[in-house]
């Protein structure tokens, strides 16, 4: 018995520090994460989207393979529902009852202006984005989630374990991580996915997508 013991562990022992090793690299990696998602929601204007992602980054924020040290964000996306016609907005942001003016900036990637408040807001704080007659609360709805950031971390790990392990060398990890909401239009519901993709130092791109709900994957590439 003690034989048979002793065989199971040396066949563990190697699959759990490489476990280790991997996490620890992607740990140390993370160019960008996703950790609280709050959606918004106007009651006198419908269509509108609007998000917070709250989290870190990398500042500066490059997409080149190679992790530099991170920073707290809170990113505002909003689809306002008619064009604006304008570059930027002056629009307000209260939070917890605290005004300050926000400026947002169009993205014609998305069609939406965005801005960061350079911090992290928390998971509980009460927010609301004001501009002209738009008024937009918002809550936190990850909370929710069957499938938190820390699980969504722990799937794309196993997932692409193999990629993972392709581009780990001596415990040291040639790429950089990144974790996003993805939202996918469902009728009348945005249905909310993990986005989880590894950008190398040589150019190559691995992601996996990952539901909210169960935690299914799909591999992007």
């Amino acid at each position: 018995m003690k034989k048979i013991c002793v065989v199971l562990l040396i066949l563990i022992c190697p699959f759990m520090f490489f476990a280790c090793q991997s996490k620890s690299g992607l740990k140390d990696n993370i160019s960008e994460i996703t950790k609280v998602y709050f959606q918004g929601k106007d009651n006198n204007n419908e269509n509108i989207k609007a998000s917070i992602s709250v989290g870190q980054r990398e500042n500066p924020y490059i997409i080149d393979g190679f992790h530099s040290e991170n920073c707290d964000f809170s990113l505002f996306v909003v689809n306002f529902n008619k064009v604006l016609d304008k570059d930027e907005i002056q629009a307000k942001v209260v939070i917890n009852g605290e005004e300050k003016p926000l400026i947002m900036f169009y993205n014609p990637v998305n069609g939406a202006y965005m801005a960061d408040l350079g911090y992290s807001i928390e998971e509980d704080d009460e927010v609301e984005l004001i501009y002209n007659d738009y008024s937009i609360i918002f809550q936190n709805i990850s909370n929710n989630f069957e499938v938190n950031y820390e699980d969504a971390l722990t799937i794309a790990t196993q997932t692409l374990s193999k990629q993972i392990e392709e581009i780990t060398d001596s415990g040291n990890f040639s790429g950089e991580c990144y974790l996003k909401i993805l939202t996918k239009q469902d009728g009348n519901f945005d249905k909310l996915f993990w986005f989880f993709n590894i950008v190398t130092q040589e150019g190559d791109d691995y992601g996996v997508v990952i539901s909210v709900d169960d935690g299914n994957t799909i591999l992007t590439n």
